[in-house]
């Protein structure tokens, strides 16, 4: 390899050439381009995906409500509510539920 290499000696000629104001054009002809596609569509498209997900959203947050609503309020049975509802049946009734209740497996455990 040659020791006394010389950069001065390569040259600074373009290894091509280009037409005169070619870059100038090609740069307005990008911005032409780019100007006439407006991002409107593409905005449309946007706000029409946030309002079915905001839809969706309220939906499942409804859904949710109505399925978990049972378990959530608590249920206060006052029993004097309950000896006046087994008073107002007749005595067979009464009988008959008390029988029900004494034989209930699950009850008795």
């Amino acid at each position: 390899m040659e020791k006394d290499f010389d950069f001065n000696r390569i040259g600074k000629r373009m290894p091509y050439k280009t037409p005169d104001n070619f870059f100038n054009e090609l740069e307005t002809g990008i911005w032409e381009k780019v100007r006439d596609t407006s991002p409107e569509p593409a905005r449309r498209k946007n706000i029409r995906l946030r309002l079915l997900l905001g839809a969706a959203a309220v939906a499942a947050g409804i859904s949710l409500l109505l399925v978990f609503l049972p378990f959530i309020r608590e249920r206060h049975t006052d029993f004097s509510e309950v000896e006046q509802a087994f008073a107002n049946l007749s005595e067979e009734d009464q009988a008959y539920m008390l029988d029900v209740y004494r034989e209930d497996v699950f009850i008795n455990e």
